[in-house]
């Protein structure tokens, strides 16, 4: 019995701990997760009116840049590299001679070839003149076939008058055979002279035969000059295209080969602009579609449109590719280098919207807490369509003649009160940022002045002004919501009267980061020069300015300027 009580007394002991940790860490979890407003205290948010408006629905991915086009360049014979006069970063032209091979076996082998066409040649020429001889063998044995015949002709006549005289009794018959074989033997002169004649004609179309033969040894002697000199010609090696030299892939000295790759060029006056877009996006993506890019380093947005749609999806990674081809003519762009492409996936006019930060999901369900009388709210499922970078698209659930929390959703509950702090986030700035000017409150022309902050240095000390001139900077504050340094430089010669036919050249970098030499233009007021430099990041960047007059004297100072 007394078992029983302890054991019963026990288990009791157990539950109590269980529930009471339970209890709080509960709490715990609710103070921890949640905003609490005890009492009749209404939660602090930021409203927003639901508005009707034109919107753009975008989709913002990671791309890279790519080259246009990126080669190779390739020997197309086997010799030592002589030298390579091109180096990274050097641009070439088409044809333009980029590396040289030793050309000693080359141009033997092209002499070579000469001696053997010249040799080809001096036969043919000696062919031509047998064969001339040949056609005036021709010609002499024509000629004396002709007179043989002539004779021949006559010996037959004197034949046939003598034997008619011999059968008259008017000759002895001694004379009539002697007649008849003069005859028989002129005619046997006539078939010899014949002979000659084919045999001389015989020798002619052998002479013919040589000659032809001799034609096609020329002829092949010129086509082996002609490769030989061709495979001279590729001692030196040519840029296929216009392009930049990436990099220099063996050094003068070594002995290459057809296939062995010697230079990386790439043509980055236009360049491709690629990203890998999801399926879901895909649909809404189409070639002709607007594309804002930003680059990772700063400085103003391309604005481009799609020009490729890659027609194949990673099974993987469920991308595709999209392209963007842009001229790239002052090399602001590199390969490899990172971008921000928001692309447009469409847009609707008078489209009910709310600020994106007013939309909640969960579960894959869209929802927004409305302002319900003057300080209650309550959740409203909605359903979303255009999705911008400020504000989306609320195509079913909400009219436009409602408030949205925009800000502060946390902790709400439907019937909970609330108050608007929008008024004062606007009335007080947050704690390191400036208030917004104007382009004109930030003119050069306005600094300085005692309600624009300004930076102003002197050269002095060790980086004083040389020759006869001075040189001071005056600077707006820069902040890299604009990334624009307007710089103004006042040049003043020794007895401080301002010098206004100067040469000004200004260099701005930081360590890691360089700006593009630049030159500082003459303003209207004597002595002045300005410039408006662009810097994509925060820190302190050196300027340094050298100032030259045309008739002598010059000054080179330093300074330094914050970006924040």
């Amino acid at each position: 019995m007394n078992l029983l009580k302890k054991v019963v007394a026990i288990v009791l002991v157990l539950v109590a701990g269980a529930w009471a940790y339970y209890a709080n860490s509960g709490r715990a979890s609710m103070v921890m997760n949640a905003r609490v407003a005890s009492g009749n205290t209404p939660f602090p948010v930021v409203l927003a009116s639901v508005e009707r408006q034109t919107i753009r629905g975008t989709a913002t991915y990671t791309g890279s840049v790519v080259s246009f086009n990126e080669e190779d360049i390739y020997p197309r014979v086997t010799g030592r590299i002589l030298e390579i006069p091109v180096y990274p970063g050097d641009r070439v032209e088409k044809g333009q001679v980029v590396a040289r091979l030793d050309d000693v076996e080359l141009t033997s082998k092209v002499r070579e070839a000469e001696a053997m066409l010249a040799t080809a040649q001096a036969n043919r020429t000696q062919m031509e003149a047998e064969l001339s001889a040949a056609r005036y063998g021709i010609a002499q044995m024509q000629k004396e076939l002709a007179m043989v015949e002539a004779e021949t002709g006559f010996q037959q006549a004197v034949a046939t008058r003598d034997e008619r005289l011999f059968t008259k009794g008017a000759i002895s018959q001694q004379d009539a055979e002697s007649s008849r074989s003069m005859a028989v033997s002129a005619t046997a002169k006539v078939e010899a002279a014949r002979a000659k004649v084919e045999q001389m004609r015989a020798m002619e179309a052998s002479a013919r035969k040589k000659l032809e033969a001799m034609d096609a040894m020329v002829a092949l002697g010129q086509a082996q000059l002609r490769t030989a000199q061709v495979v001279r010609g590729y001692v030196d090696i040519q840029a296929p295209s216009t392009g930049y030299v990436v990099k220099r892939l063996v050094a003068p000295g070594v002995l290459v080969q057809p296939g062995m790759a010697i230079l990386k060029t790439t043509q980055v006056d236009k360049v491709r602009l690629q990203a890998n877009v999801g399926e879901r996006d895909m649909g809404a993506i189409k070639v002709g579609s607007a594309i804002v890019v930003s680059i990772a380093s700063g400085g103003r947005p391309l604005n481009t449109r799609v020009t490729s749609v890659f027609p194949y999806v990673d099974p993987g990674a469920r991308t595709a590719v999209v392209e963007s081809v842009v001229a790239n003519p002052a090399r602001q762009l590199t390969p490899g280098q990172y971008v921000q492409m928001q692309f447009t996936t469409g847009e609707r006019k008078d489209a009910v919207t709310v600020p994106a930060s007013a939309v909640t999901r969960l579960g894959g369900k869209a929802s927004v807490w409305v302002l319900k009388g003057d300080d209650q709210v309550e959740p409203r499922e909605v359903t979303t369509g255009l999705e911008g970078p400020d504000r989306v698209e609320i195509v079913k659930g909400l009219t436009g003649e409602v408030r949205v929390v925009a800000k502060g959703q946390e902790g709400l509950y439907a019937g909970a009160r609330v108050t608007d702090t929008s008024a004062m986030t606007a009335a007080a700035p947050a704690r390191g940022t400036a208030p917004e000017k104007s382009d004109q409150a930030t003119a050069m022309k306005e600094m300085p002045g005692p309600a624009t902050p300004v930076q102003t240095a002197q050269a002095g000390g060790a980086a004083a002004p040389a020759g006869k001139l001075q040189i001071a900077l005056t600077s707006n504050p820069v902040t890299l919501s604009s990334g624009n340094a307007k710089l103004r430089f006042e040049v003043k010669d020794a007895a401080g009267t301002p010098v206004s036919d100067a040469k000004v050249e200004v260099n701005i970098g930081m360590p890691g980061m360089t700006v593009p030499k630049a030159a500082a233009r003459p303003t209207k007021e004597a002595g002045i020069y300005e410039l408006t430099a662009k810097l994509g990041m925060a820190g302190t960047w050196t300027v340094e300015a050298n100032a030259t007059r045309p008739q002598g004297g010059s000054a080179s100072a330093k300074f330094t300027l914050e970006a924040k």
